[in-house]
């Protein structure tokens, strides 16, 4: 067996796709129509633009401290204190966001696959998966997600043939009728649930880093054409109403396929796809929290800590979802404004001081 301690090129394009769809295959289609109607599947293009602004953002800041971690750059760039209090609000942000997914996992399984099931056994299960994930490793993580793409790529393929004749074109026209304001507020918020900033963590373990850039940006850019055509396809089986009156329309799309009364109720595939993502998100937050832990309180080791973190997450998933209609209001009002500032703010202004940085560095070598 290969003991390398890297990611390879395949590895890192998978666990960007895996972050870019995660809980957004089931989730987005929805949200993104309730704010951009006929033209929601433009919002997803224009989010998929946006990460990729985001994603050159991390590499530009990768490219000035080669080889380091996302909260050892914030402590190169501001110093030893400042970068690990900033470290410690990011803590906090993945923190929330992990036990939000979390939360997000056991709701849809209780809701709509095994409504008799507590929600606290699907979250115990999950987390169990999850301290096993953690106790491997990322690059354990990478090999398992070779294993699982082509099984990913084949059945979402599936599902999107198996759709394609039910589409109804007239759907999404007009195109622009409200003119460009809900596509961008739509885009702009939609872009806020993908978090490439994530893989920061994990940059400096990839095998060859001269195209590490080239596979997370086409990492980003398929996972990001998969949730525009899942869209596009939710407002065109389903309609803007149905889709955007969903929490989950995916889902709901899945159970309409119905070829010759011999393929039908096929949302177990679904299910299956999204677990796959969603396993892979998670696992990367999950290992991202480890590895924040280990910086800021300069630790040699961090599996000791598995399990704690795994409690604190089962506490805070349990404790976020109050009810489905607090959630939806608490996403489109202000987590995407909460996420901002860390995905796109903060990084810009560390970016900022780093070039400055840099310059006078440059400056001071010449003279």
């Amino acid at each position: 067996m290969s003991k390398s301690k890297n990611l390879s090129s395949l590895q890192l394009f998978i666990l960007t796709f895996g972050l870019m769809t995660g809980t957004s295959i089931l989730d987005l289609p929805g949200t993104i129509t309730q704010i951009a109607r006929e033209d929601a599947w433009i919002a997803a293009l224009f989010a998929l633009l946006i990460n990729l602004m985001m994603a050159l953002l991390c590499l530009g800041l990768c490219r000035l401290y080669p080889g380091q971690t996302l909260f050892e750059i914030l402590e190169s760039v501001l110093g030893r204190w400042p970068g690990k209090a900033l470290s410690l609000i990011y803590l906090f942000y993945f923190l929330i966001l992990t036990s939000a997914l979390l939360g997000d996992l056991s709701t849809f399984i209780t809701t709509e696959v095994m409504p008799e099931t507590p929600s606290e056994a699907t979250k115990l299960i999950f987390l169990l998966v999850l301290v096993i994930s953690a106790r491997k490793g990322i690059i354990i993580l990478g090999r398992l997600s070779e294993l699982l793409f082509p099984w990913l790529l084949l059945l979402l393929t599936l599902l999107v043939l198996a759709l394609i004749p039910q589409a109804n074109w007239t759907h999404i026209r007009p195109i622009m009728e409200d003119g460009p304001g809900p596509v961008l507020a739509a885009g702009i918020q939609s872009a806020m649930f993908q978090e490439p900033i994530v893989l920061m963590g994990f940059l400096p373990l990839v095998k060859l880093p001269a195209k590490r850039a080239r596979v997370l940006l086409s990492g980003i850019i398929t996972g990001g054409i998969v949730l525009s055509v899942l869209t596009l396809l939710s407002v065109l089986v389903l309609g803007i109403e149905q889709t955007s009156n969903s929490v989950y329309p995916v889902f709901v799309l899945a159970k309409t396929i119905n070829i010759g009364n011999v393929l039908q109720r096929v949302e177990g595939m679904l299910i299956t796809i999204w677990i796959m993502t969603f396993f892979i998100k998670i696992s990367l937050l999950f290992l991202l929290l480890l590895q924040n832990f280990q910086t800021v309180f300069s630790l040699k080791r961090t599996t000791h800590l598995i399990f704690p973190l795994a409690v604190l997450l089962f506490v805070f998933a349990s404790n976020i979802y109050i009810n489905m209609a607090y959630l939806i209001d608490k996403v489109q009002n202000a987590w995407w404004k909460f996420a901002a500032i860390h995905l796109v703010f903060i990084p810009l202004l560390i970016y900022g001081i780093a070039l400055i940085r840099s310059k006078l560095a440059a400056s001071a070598a010449k003279s």
